[in-house]
């Protein structure tokens, strides 16, 4: 192939990228955002963000034989898909070819999820996605100052391992924090074992299929999340109850999620209950219409975890959502960030029992900001 030809297939393959984000344009209203000028403009932020996570993962860091941790939802600002203000995620891509070592610290890490996938969400792999292998704390071997390191290959045994099934594709690690805005976790590192000292030259190809796989994963990944949280609107507002697993939701096990559809309007709040399990983890998050978690840079509270949240005498927690604080007794306050609906999760980990009843109830609230009935 000559210069001219690579030149020919870049510019062809930027024109599809282009034709993508026109197109985004153009279906926006088939999502059904509400009418609100700030769920537009987050659903367009949305896809821009999108856009970076695709380049990220198809272009600078698509090669499995020179992994780099890279992070989906990152320092409170880009985030993907129902994240968690108070987890860390870390991407990367692995091959059963090689052999890898992760290394990291606990140190301001309260809970890690290690987990290796194959398929990924870019609308475009035939592979399905599954979870392949996992590791937690639980089961994690750790020095006395916090240190470990784990070893992914496809004949991995032992302690600190995870199996690299044929069509495995990436590794994820979830780091749970008990405040992000004040811990500072230790980077992680992975390296692939026996890798040459040097990177190969971009070939024309590689980078022609990462520029249109990360402008159809921007598409895709807008499109079937916007559907998910609109059939949840349709049948679960205001409302907590399981979330369907078949095992699509691709967590270790130990995981209960379930999830609803906030809409509280002015001079009004939710309030929501429940009794968590011994010994479990567990957020709640409400977001906005596009799975993203509120800002929590700035000091108001928009999230609550078991590691920040102490129950009630009678060890039930009590959360109230609303735009400003209703000083309801015994309950947490969960700002709305100037939102007033929503996609909301609670999720449990470590949780090796069914989850009691969530009560989750709509109030009004009077001029003063207090409860006119509970």
């Amino acid at each position: 192939m000559t210069a001219d030809d690579d030149q020919s297939v870049l510019a062809e393959s930027l024109r599809r990228f282009a034709g993508v984000v026109t197109e985004f344009g153009d279906g926006f209203p088939e999502l059904r955002a509400p009418g609100r000028q700030i769920d537009t403009a987050e659903g367009y932020r949305l896809f821009l963000r999108y856009l970076t996570i695709g380049l990220d993962q198809f272009v600078e860091h698509a090669d499995p034989a020179f992994p780099a941790f890279y992070q989906k939802s990152r320092d409170g600002v880009r985030k993907y898909a129902g994240d968690s203000p108070a987890q860390i995620y870390d991407s990367c891509p692995v091959s059963s070819r090689y052999e890898y070592e992760v290394t990291g610290n606990l140190a301001e890490t309260a809970l890690i999820e290690l987990t290796v996938y194959s398929g990924d969400f870019s609308g475009t792999n035939p592979q399905p996605r599954r979870l392949v292998s996992s590791i937690t704390d639980e089961e994690l071997h750790v020095s006395a100052n916090g240190d470990f390191t784990v070893r992914l290959a496809a004949n991995a045994t032992g302690p600190n391992a995870l199996v690299l099934d044929a069509d495995s594709t990436s590794l994820s690690v979830r780091r749970y924090l008990r405040d992000p805005r004040h811990d500072k976790p230790r980077p992680l590192t992975i390296r692939r074992v026996g890798a040459d000292a040097d990177k190969p030259v971009l070939r024309t190809d590689a980078l022609r299929d990462g520029m249109v796989r990360a402008a159809e994963f921007a598409a895709h990944n807008a499109t079937i999340w916007a559907r998910w949280v609109d059939a949840v609107r349709s049948s679960k507002t205001n409302v907590l109850t399981p979330m369907p697993d078949s095992g699509d939701i691709f967590t270790p096990r130990g995981h209960r999620y379930l999830d609803g559809y906030w809409s509280v309007p002015e001079g009004g709040a939710l309030t929501v209950s429940f009794k968590p399990p011994t010994g479990a983890y567990w957020s709640f998050v409400p977001m906005n219409y596009w799975m993203e978690s509120f800002e929590w840079r700035f000091g108001n509270r928009v999230y609550a975890t078991s590691l920040d949240t102490t129950p009630g005498p009678d060890g039930v927690v009590r959360l109230v959502v609303s735009a400003s604080d209703p000083h309801l007794d015994d309950h947490l306050w969960i700002d709305t960030d100037g939102h007033v609906e929503g996609v909301m999760s609670l999720r449990f980990g470590r949780c090796t029992t069914d989850i009691a009843d969530v009560r989750v109830e709509p109030i009004t609230l009077d001029d003063r900001l207090s409860p006119v009935h509970r």
